[in-house]
């Protein structure tokens, strides 16, 4: 563990991993092949999630992709109602097709990596998106709805300018369809920091950091936020997030900022004494997470995912 310096004359003690997720935090004209699926596949089953009907609900699919313009490996789902499903890369521009909201997830520190984008399949954020989509777990709320973006970095999400140049290729992407007035912004812990250097874009809606790292400029802030963390996180101290929504709410009050403070969070599943960090079991999901002796209540995803449906640009 280090101490680090929360607000001025403050110090804070977090475990060594804090330190790599601040640092990756960044606190100190578009073709159809620019998006292209992954051809070095080794493994179909482990790099692809097949649309299924599971127990007569429909689930989509999840696709490794690549973007050419940013470097970033990513997966991409879409519903199972969605007409590019299983027809990726092909023109879809049908008269009076609807248009499908997007959700840019963003990982965090533990996940890092240049290799295959099915490393965010992983225990560790389990409840997240990628995760949950994987698995054909996913709220309703959210594999009816959306078409969603999961990228992998390597070296954090403090450039912006990255961030924005992928998720504008996916709303050029015409055979995706989306909704350019309804995309929207999440990510945990490293990847909550990205959520604030994302705000200045001007492509979200709406911003959904959980158990964020880093510091908000409130200036950048246009859009409804809604703002996660576990009061007992040992990993990314809750001050964070409690100075950032005091701050927003001071700067911008006409702006709808809300802001879950669970009591209590779980620690992410194989990382034994990271206690409280993985408020996002508790955000993306449809029930309360229980580890065999703790239940940590809260299981905002239906809410949230509805919330962000009701957000849109201009």
């Amino acid at each position: 563990r280090m101490r680090l310096p929360l607000v001025a004359g403050v110090c804070i003690t977090v475990p060594v991993i804090s330190i790599l997720i601040l640092a990756n935090s960044g606190i100190f004209g578009f073709d159809e092949s620019a998006h292209t699926r992954r051809s070095a596949m080794t493994d179909k089953e482990s790099t692809a999630s097949e649309a299924k009907n599971i127990n007569g609900v429909d689930h989509g699919k999840q696709v490794e992709m690549y973007d050419k313009d940013t470097g970033l490996k990513y997966l991409l789902y879409t519903p199972s109602a969605h007409p590019a499903n299983g027809l990726l890369g092909e023109k879809n521009e049908k008269k009076g097709a609807k248009n499908w909201p997007l959700l840019v997830f963003l990982h965090g520190a533990g996940e890092s990596g240049s290799g295959s984008a099915m490393g965010l399949v992983a225990d560790g954020i389990t409840g997240c998106p990628p995760v949950e989509l994987h698995h054909k777990r996913a709220v309703p709320e959210l594999h009816t709805n959306f078409v969603v973006a999961s990228p992998r970095t390597a070296r954090g999400w403090g450039d912006s300018d990255r961030l924005k140049t992928f998720t504008k290729n996916l709303l050029a992407n015409k055979s995706l369809l989306i909704d350019s007035k309804r995309t929207y912004l999440t990510g945990v812990s490293m990847g909550g920091a990205g959520v604030w250097r994302g705000a200045p874009t001007g492509l979200f809606a709406a911003l959904v950091p959980v158990c964020a790292a880093g510091m908000a400029r409130p200036s950048e802030v246009s859009v409804p936020v809604w703002a996660f963390h576990g009061a007992n996180d040992d990993v990314v101290p809750v001050g964070y997030t409690d100075r950032n929504i005091a701050a927003l709410k001071k700067a911008k009050p006409e702006l709808e900022i809300r802001y879950t403070r669970y009591e209590k969070s779980p620690g992410p599943i194989g990382y034994p004494g990271y206690d409280g960090h993985a408020s996002w079991m508790q955000v993306y999901t449809g029930k309360d997470y229980t580890d065999g002796t703790t239940t940590y209540k809260g299981h905002h995803g239906p809410e949230l995912f509805k919330w962000m449906l009701s957000k849109s640009l201009g």
